[in-house]
């Protein structure tokens, strides 16, 4: 009898052992094909009733709803209490010796800001996560964590095994979650507007909403566990999984939201600008500073404004360089990985006012005011650790128009000076001059910094 137990006992750990192995083996071995193809990424159930069937493991599931637009855990909303009950009786019955791992799967319901949908699933998870800690500590190292920020596969799942909805009004929806990944934000509005009424249940887009959407806004908690061939006394069975209840499996480069920091402001200034120099006045910047906005996360386009305001002068030279340019820029970059760098094309408009003169003998210069526009090529290229400082190279090209007057000093110069004008005084018209250019209208080598950077979620 005593070797007949030890053989047992022995036959036991051994098969424990390759249990505990299978967490380490990929997952897909367990796997179901999958029901849903996204980006050529096809995603599996992970079907615990697998586990059941090979006679190593089982496994159990439990619900936490979430009302809408809400990450507090409410136990008298639909049926949490109930839930949470099972849940516990659950842990005390298998013990905490026997489970394999606990996944807490925590998912959205698809409407609303997708960035909102981000901070409702981190912490509609986080809450559960914390919750069961509270009752169960040694759980942590068993306890994994998986977010879907927008669950359209459950929708999907739901909407295919409804008895009510017609054929085609099931075609309806999924040809708009189809259309997800190529414009989310159009999708949601697809889904709402233009999915029209259904024979049965009238307005489709409010039976979702009523029906189903709720059931998604959840946190799944799914216990997978040993089956102990030699059953403590007093052990309860537990409620296996439905296998018909869809539980995704993302792989681990292909969870729904990862968080990067990014570019929202950057300010910077045109060396070539700065570094102007002439011979008669030497070293003479061209001060200038810019401001470049990035809206978007993983999106391409940038708006920026420009200001140029160089005011030096020298009345005993007659030199001056006062000039007062605001200039107004959007930017498509190639790109796409949230950088805003690499290649770009530009458009402008501007509009300036000025006052030159070089002459330091006749005291010549030029005074008026201008506009223009046109379009752009640059380089962006990002340096330093940190990627927040980058060197910018570009040139642009366009139209200028300018309305001016030529003026000269007095001679003698007695701190005055006249306009350019030989004819009938009574007859001079300011700005009678014009000028109308079209070509190369700058050039530059920028140096940027990335002035605020925010955390932000994106898709994968």
């Amino acid at each position: 009898m005593k070797n007949s137990l030890s053989v047992k006992v022995v036959l036991y750990r051994v098969l424990r052992c390759l249990s505990l192995l299978t967490v380490l083996v990929p997952q897909a071995l367990f796997a179901q094909n999958a029901q849903f193809v996204r980006n050529g990424v096809s995603y599996d159930y992970i079907s615990p009733v697998n586990l059941q069937r090979n006679g190593m493991a089982n496994a159990f599931k439990a619900d936490v709803h979430f009302r809408l637009d809400n990450a507090k855990l409410d136990f008298t909303y639909l049926d949490n209490e109930t839930s949470f009950e099972r849940l516990m009786s659950a842990v005390d019955s298998i013990g905490i010796g026997n489970i394999l791992y606990i996944d807490l799967v925590s998912q959205s319901s698809p409407e609303g800001p997708y960035n909102r949908n981000v901070w409702l699933t981190e912490h509609r998870a986080q809450v559960v996560y914390d919750s069961l800690l509270f009752r169960y500590t040694n759980l942590e190292p068993l306890v994994r964590v998986r977010k879907i920020a927008e669950s359209w596969e459950n929708l999907s799942y739901y909407v295919l095994a409804d008895p009510l909805l017609q054929e085609q009004s099931k075609q309806r929806i999924l040809e708009v979650v189809d259309g997800v990944d190529d414009d989310l934000d159009a999708a949601k509005r697809r889904m709402k507007y233009s999915l029209g009424a259904d024979s049965v249940v009238g307005d489709i887009y409010k039976y979702l909403f009523e029906t189903y959407y709720p059931v998604i806004r959840n946190t799944g908690i799914y216990i997978v566990y040993l089956v102990d061939i030699f059953k403590p006394a007093g052990f309860r069975d537990v409620e296996a999984m439905d296998e018909s209840i869809p539980y995704i499996y993302y792989p681990p480069n292909e969870l729904g939201v990862q968080y990067v920091k990014r570019p929202l402001l950057a300010v910077k200034t045109n060396m070539l600008y700065n570094a102007f120099f002439t011979p008669d006045m030497g070293l003479a910047p061209i001060w200038n500073v810019e401001l470049e906005l990035y809206p978007k996360a993983d999106g391409c386009w940038s708006f920026m404004v420009e200001h140029i305001f160089p005011w030096m002068k020298k009345d005993e030279k007659h030199q001056y360089l006062q000039i007062l340019n605001t200039q107004l820029e959007t930017r498509r970059y190639f790109k796409k990985n949230n950088s805003y760098s690499g290649h770009y094309l530009s458009a402008y408009a501007n509009a300036n006012l000025y006052d030159i003169c070089f002459d330091a003998d006749g005291g010549s210069g030029y005074q008026g005011e201008g506009f223009g526009g046109g379009l752009g090529y640059g380089y962006v290229l990002p340096f330093g650790k940190s990627k927040r400082w980058k060197a910018e190279f570009f040139i642009k090209a366009g139209y200028y128009e300018s309305y001016y007057d030529p003026y000269d000093a007095g001679d003698p110069y007695l701190g005055k000076y006249y306009y350019h004008w030989f004819d009938d005084p009574n007859k001079f018209v300011k700005r009678n001059w014009r000028l109308r250019y079209f070509g190369p209208t700058g050039i530059g080598a920028t140096i940027s910094y990335d002035l605020v950077r925010i955390k932000q979620a994106v898709k994968k």
